[in-house]
């Protein structure tokens, strides 16, 4: 069986999915354990918007019950199973239509984004590097890669998809009056950043800085596109220079506390100070909300600006999910028929040793080429006996899918 576990925007608020987000560390450790606990293999996608982990477990595994299998990563994050209602949880085909979909930009935030692409590879990546998966799951995800830039070529979906960063911008925009006009702090160096940074620069800002814990990453950010790189250890002393601050870090603690903010506050004579935190677990502590004239909007306060830019893609949404349809039923035939590989395997065992048996009585005392005349032919008819066993198997078996009929044919053949 595989299985997915997991949350994403629409089904948890912000304070619960920071409590889910995995670190290659914490992939590597906790798909350890499954496996341990006899797991056969999983990935865990974890992104900003959503963690999902995908794995395969023997049908007749305790893991295979989503209860059981829930209770591992809840004892493993060490919180209360009253977190469960915040999950969902799928298995066999609904797993697969699910990726396919994600893949595709169908289940973003925002619609057709093409982010999410290298979300799951990188996901994937982590899984091969550690040899966490199996082959159904290396199987899973590269079909659904297969979908989703299938999905992307013969429709017009990613066409004028609104990404996190320009939702962000244009939360900005919204907020602010002429904000060309106010210096913007960037902290952070990675590709959510490099992003905001290309929509800021169309709104024609110049007043830009980046900031990052390796300076060199800043730098080169920031040399590509003409902007300004400053060492981490003046994050507190550019909340006075700058009057929007829009972090996407990787950082398990937050950045900006309480104090450091009233503080900036103070030395900034109470100016109005605009945050745009887009990482998850959040870089800006939920305290700072408190405090007078400073403004945080959080990943999930982008929602309306997403869903404005909406409607002129919703056309290309039946399209998709043909293709996906299509793909799920090609996953499906090929994980359906990987249950009728043990019947094959011991129908071609039952008719090989009934042939090597019959040939040697029947040939009993001869040899040369009588012997080898007969021999040939009958592992012909033996090997023409099997295909049409296996194909008459598959027949009335649905390919695999009517368990109770492979169940059938094992009894009649005595196969274990």
């Amino acid at each position: 069986m595989i299985g997915l576990l997991g949350l994403n925007h629409k089904s948890a608020p912000i304070e619960v999915r920071e409590r889910f987000v995995f670190c290659e560390e914490d992939i590597r450790r906790f798909v350890t354990q499954l496996r341990d606990k006899g797991i056969l293999g999983a990935i865990v996608l974890s992104t900003c918007n959503r963690t999902e982990i995908y794995y395969e477990v023997a049908d007749d595994h305790p893991s295979a019950n989503l209860a059981v299998f829930a209770e591992h990563l809840f004892a493993y994050r060490k919180t209360d199973l009253e977190v469960g209602k915040y999950f969902y949880s799928m298995n066999n085909e609904a797993v697969a239509r699910h990726l396919f979909r994600v893949v595709s930009g169908l289940d973003s935030m925002a619609l057709g984004e093409y982010q999410i692409v290298g979300q799951i590879k990188d996901a994937f990546n982590i899984s091969d590097k550690h040899d966490l998966h199996s082959t159904v799951l290396i199987r899973l995800f590269n079909t659904a890669l297969q979908a989703g830039k299938k999905v992307r070529t013969d429709t017009t979906l990613n066409e004028g998809a609104v990404s996190i960063s320009y939702a962000a911008v244009e939360l900005a925009v919204k907020k602010l009056q002429n904000l060309p006009s106010h210096p913007v702090l960037l902290v952070g160096a990675g590709q959510t950043s490099e992003l905001t940074l290309l929509h800021l620069i169309k709104k024609e800002c110049k007043l830009l800085t980046v900031i990052n814990r390796t300076y060199e990453k800043a730098c080169e950010l920031a040399e590509k596109y003409n902007c300004e790189a400053k060492a981490y250890e003046k994050l507190e002393e550019l909340l006075l220079e700058n009057d929007i601050v829009i972090t996407s870090t990787a950082s398990k603690l937050p950045l900006f506390t309480e104090r450091i903010v009233r503080d900036a506050m103070m030395a900034r004579n109470n100016r109005t100070l605009f945050f745009i935190d887009l990482s998850v677990p959040r870089n800006v502590s939920k305290e700072v909300e408190g405090i007078e004239n400073v403004q945080v909007y959080d990943i999930d306060a982008l929602s309306g600006v997403i869903e404005e830019n909406l409607e002129k893609r919703r056309g290309e949404i039946t399209q998709a999910e043909a293709i996906i349809e299509e793909s799920v039923d090609e996953f499906e035939a090929w994980h359906q028929s990987r249950t009728l590989t043990a019947t094959f395997q011991s129908i071609c065992t039952c008719f090989h040793e009934n042939y090597k048996t019959e040939l040697e009585r029947f040939l009993k005392n001869k040899e040369g080429q009588e012997y080898e005349t007969a021999a040939e032919f009958g592992k012909i008819i033996t090997n023409k006996s099997i295909k049409l066993m296996v194909k008459s198997v598959k027949s009335i078996t649905d390919n695999g899918r009517q368990h109770e009929y492979i169940s059938m044919v094992n009894q009649l053949f005595k196969l274990n």
